[in-house]
């Protein structure tokens, strides 16, 4: 009994001591830590009566926007009332010798441009808040909009005051992303967008959007319109207007939209309305395996025409210069599906094929050159799960300049491999945010490293970043949000700030206060850490019967 009584008292000042103390909070820190920040002196006064954004790029959509949003931000509706209240007793207890923050410049060497963000854009700003002023500097649109966001994060105490610091900041990693799966539970264009707020808020630049899968077809395709009947419903679909809408609205704060329609296995809901598009199944006494076709016919012409019909389409409706083709786990079905199939057997034959990761492989390597024939389709280049090119290298080897990425979501390890093929890639493998545990997963989640693995310099460099995925079987529009937040924001820093930056110690104040900005501007996020608060609790809109 007293060994047990001394356990229990040891393990609980052990576990106690784990948890950080809760009212151990940054006032005005940056999240992600920038490349470079040093204070330069006490914070200074803000009176946000009269604080005004001063853009020197004249008419400029993207600025301008975010100027609005971001005077919303500071006057947030949960922080009016007491910002006002303090900013009042702060302006009669000011001394007249002491000076007030009154604007932010805002200067972009290349002015105003209203494309849509890519990969390799520019990313970069210097920001300097002194007494004399402040003022944001940036080569191209992209840098001001991550340099706005972090010259809001310096402010502190219901906006009355503000950091004086000077940043130099740039992102780590050109691939930023986090993975919405809204084919296995529909979300809605609201909370999409919510969460793409979230991602700039973050400094996430690409949201890859997993947006059809086995389970639906929500893509309502204008060239291709008997797809959509793989919906859940006729109201659970994406029209084509408001995917174009989430697009601008993502193009607003920097961030590419990335699709991913995923091939050749993952299909079972295109089928659903178009016939013969997948390979029929048998069980090994030569029955028909119904219910299990998921893999697509690559022997059936109208295959090939579906296929080059609604991508034709996908590459005018995203500017975006990748598109993700998917190839994961394809072999689930290669024994019931494309081997055990009479006319896939008759077809494997014609052309030397052995098995079905040689089918993969073959269809590869006569989709991309068909995309890349089509209207819009020149010049694109895509992405991959890591089966697509894994022993594949004699047939998909198209490994220049980034044009095949290979996604690696099995082991962070894989990615040695996948590199020393040639392949650029990006990792997902150790931030699949939609496995939940009860203790502070965060720091796990920051203390991966995209190249963390053995590899020559050369290697590592072919690593341009990485995402969060947030697979969507347990995941709705219910806790997508608390799901992701603020977990993605440890994923986040760890894209964008420098390799040294990796002290859990040191993030854990800034992601406490990172987390308690989200609550405060009404987004359900979750504690990142055991017991503790925010000044401002989420408030739960729920109906109360009397």
């Amino acid at each position: 009994m007293w060994l047990f009584i001394v356990g229990v008292i040891f393990g609980q000042q052990e576990f106690a001591e784990s948890w950080p103390d809760p009212y151990f909070r940054s006032k005005g820190a940056v999240w992600p830590e920038p490349q470079y920040v040093a204070t330069v002196g006490e914070p200074m006064d803000v009176k946000l009566e009269t604080f005004t954004f001063i853009s020197t790029v004249g008419q400029c959509e993207i600025i301008d926007k975010a100027i609005s949003r971001y005077r919303k931000r500071l006057y947030g509706e949960k922080q009016l009332n007491e910002s006002k209240n303090a900013q009042q007793k702060y302006v009669k207890e000011k001394r007249e010798d002491e000076k007030i923050l009154s604007n932010l410049t805002i200067a972009v060497n290349e002015g105003c441009s209203n494309r849509f963000p890519q990969i390799g854009m520019d990313e970069s700003y210097k920001l300097n808040v002194t007494s004399s002023g402040a003022i944001l500097r940036a080569n191209e649109v992209w840098g001001a909009l991550r340099g706005m966001e972090s010259f809001v994060q310096l402010f502190f105490d219901n906006n009355t005051k503000i950091r004086k610091v000077l940043i130099q900041d740039y992102p780590r990693f050109l691939h930023r992303g986090v993975l919405l799966d809204t084919a296995r539970h529909y979300l809605s264009v609201g909370v999409i967008k919510a969460n793409i707020e979230l991602m700039a808020q973050n400094k996430f630049n690409t949201f890859h959007w997993h947006i059809v899968d086995i389970e639906s077809f929500p893509y309502r395709s204008e060239a291709v319109p008997e797809l959509i009947k793989g919906a859940y419903t006729p109201r659970h679909v994406y029209t084509l207007t408001q995917i174009k809408d989430i697009i601008n609205y993502a193009r607003l704060r920097g961030i590419r939209v990335l699709p991913e329609f995923d091939t050749p296995g993952h299909m079972k809901s295109w089928g659903v309305g178009v016939k013969d598009l997948l390979t029929k199944c048998y069980h090994s006494n030569g029955s028909i395996y119904r219910n299990f076709e998921n893999l697509l016919d690559p022997t059936n012409s109208n295959t090939w025409d579906v296929l080059s019909a609604l991508f034709r389409e996908v590459f005018e409706v995203f500017p975006e210069n990748y598109v993700h083709l998917g190839g994961d786990e394809a072999e689930f079905w290669f024994t019931e599906c494309w081997i055990s199939n009479p006319t896939i057997i008759q077809f494997m034959k014609i052309y030397g094929l052995k098995d079905g990761s040689s089918i993969q492989a073959w269809y590869f390597s006569k989709f991309i050159p068909l995309l890349r024939s089509l209207k819009y389709g020149k010049g694109k280049k895509f992405l991959v799960w890591q089966e697509a090119v894994s022993g594949a290298t004699s047939t998909l080897n198209d490994t220049t300049s980034g044009n095949l990425i290979a996604q690696i979501w099995k082991n962070i390890k894989d990615i040695e491999y996948v590199t020393q093929m040639g392949y650029y890639a990006i990792l997902s493998a150790c931030w699949y945010l939609d496995s939940i545990t009860s203790t502070a997963d965060w720091k796990l989640y920051y203390s991966c490293d995209p190249q963390d693995f053995n590899g020559s310099v050369e290697q590592k460099h072919r690593v341009i970043g990485g995402e969060a995925a947030l697979w969507g079987e347990w995941v709705d529009e219910s806790n997508v949000i608390s799901r992701l937040w603020p977990r993605a924001s440890a994923v986040a820093e760890r894209l964008w700030s420098s390799i040294e930056t990796k002290s859990i110690e040191k993030a854990w104040p800034r992601l406490y206060e990172m987390q308690c900005r989200m609550v405060a501007q009404g987004y359900p996020v979750q504690p990142a850490e055991g017991p503790g608060y925010c000044e401002y609790e989420y408030k739960i809109q729920v109906p109360l019967y009397e």
